[in-house]
């Protein structure tokens, strides 16, 4: 048979070995589920080496440590909602809005609204979620008119707006507002959102007053505002529970109590995201995910995470972490480069989280407290905190640098400013 220039030329090459085209690496899968200040805090991390994908419910973030500010009329909302597309396509990861449905941690998958997602790492950035059944013994009914009628606000959603409305539409009786038992979100916030209620009522004049149902011991530095400041506005009643809510009737019973309100600012009892109950991610004893303290790992798959709101007790010397938005950001940082670390088979960095947080102690004049919060290892394995509070009278934004400098981590040149 005659061999053609053609048939010979690439007989030789193959011979030769001929060069090839490399398919280009495939990148570690990261699913990250929820995108507030930790789920953002990660997938900004990981998007130069893996396949980032964020699954988040709703379109918007929402800057909870804006919010109280924003209700009270002293920022104008700019800086509130920053956009998740522009944050995913400036710093090259994907975001899907969408609702999980489940995580199948055998098959390393999550199913959402809008499909199934493999992983070969998750990060359950998921926040809280509220338990109220008990105050209305099981009436399901009723737990939703008070969500949508009395709703905390303590969530990333509409629920602001309508505490915005209800604020504003406040014209006189009596207001009731809860808090949860410890831990709960962001512990400054409830006392912040009392002070704002209590300044409307005392500059317009209402004849109105806020009762404040505390089932923790009382916050010394807002004790002393209430009774100093608003001592007509506010009755405080620290180290009290609230046992049974009818919404319709407006009726709250208390430890020794009734009270009838005329509006109602609802916190119920909050417990770990819905998605890690239904996950096996919580403890049998705790409301709390369980995670190891220092690189929040969960216990027998060590492909899974959980960070910020959801994560549980971390060391006997003090309990949870606290549930800050700082904190969430700066747990998310640590996992990345967990992950990051475990990929390039690299041992892990030691780290722990830490947090700063402004709360407003009164709004005319302003002053806030700024409270620092610090962790250490000891030589005993076990983690330590050290918490530190200045109050400063006269404000020169030192917040909203702060703000800015946070949102500037999460979203980089997609933040609103």
């Amino acid at each position: 048979m005659k061999v053609t220039r053609r048939q010979f030329l690439l007989g030789t090459a193959c011979l030769l070995g001929a060069p090839t085209v490399m398919a280009a690496p495939v990148r570690p899968k990261v699913v990250i589920v929820g995108g507030g200040w930790g789920g953002l805090a990660a997938a900004r991390q990981l998007a130069s080496q893996c396949d980032v994908l964020m699954i988040e419910r709703n379109p918007d973030f929402v800057s909870l440590p804006l919010s109280n500010r924003w209700l009270a009329g002293l920022d104008d909302g700019r800086r509130l909602r920053q956009d998740y597309r522009g944050a995913a396509q400036a710093l090259g990861y994907r975001f899907l809005q969408s609702e999980v449905l489940g995580i199948e941690r055998g098959a390393r998958r999550v199913d959402t609204s809008h499909g199934s997602f493999p992983y070969d790492w998750l990060i359950v950035a998921a926040g809280i979620a509220e338990a109220d059944p008990a105050l209305f013994a099981g009436d399901q009914a009723a737990a939703r008119h008070t969500r949508e009628h009395f709703p905390s606000a303590y969530t990333a959603g509409r629920e602001l707006d309508v505490l915005k409305q209800k604020l504003a539409g406040f014209s006189g009786g009596e207001f009731l507002m809860t808090l949860p038992l410890a831990p709960y979100r962001c512990p400054p916030a409830p006392y912040e959102r009392a002070v704002i209620i209590a300044q409307a009522i005392k500059t317009r004049g209402l004849k109105a007053r806020l009762t404040l149902v505390e089932p923790n011991a009382p916050w010394p530095a807002y004790q002393r505002v209430f009774s100093e400041v608003y001592r007509d506005q506010v009755n405080y009643l620290p180290n009290t529970r609230l046992h049974q809510l009818d919404p319709y009737r407006r009726i709250a019973t208390l430890d020794i109590d009734e009270i009838n309100f005329t509006d109602a600012l609802i916190m119920p009892q909050q417990q770990a995201a819905d998605i890690c109950r239904r996950s096996g991610l919580v403890a049998a004893d705790s409301a709390w995910a369980a995670v190891d303290p220092r690189n929040f790992g969960v216990s027998g798959d060590e492909r899974v995470f959980v960070i910020g709101d959801s994560v549980g007790s971390v060391s006997p010397l003090f309990g949870h972490y606290p549930k800050t938005g700082e904190l969430a950001s700066r747990m998310g940082q640590i996992v990345a480069t967990e992950i990051a670390g475990r990929i390039a088979g690299q041992p892990p960095v030691p780290a722990l989280p830490e947090s700063t947080c402004f709360a407003y102690v009164n709004l005319a004049p302003a002053a806030f407290t700024r409270i620092v919060t610090r962790y250490r290892l000891r030589g005993d394995g076990l983690v330590a905190q050290t918490i530190s509070q200045t109050r400063e009278n006269n404000p020169q934004g030192e917040d909203d640098a702060w703000l800015d400098a946070r949102h500037g981590e999460l979203f980089g040149p997609a933040a609103r400013r």
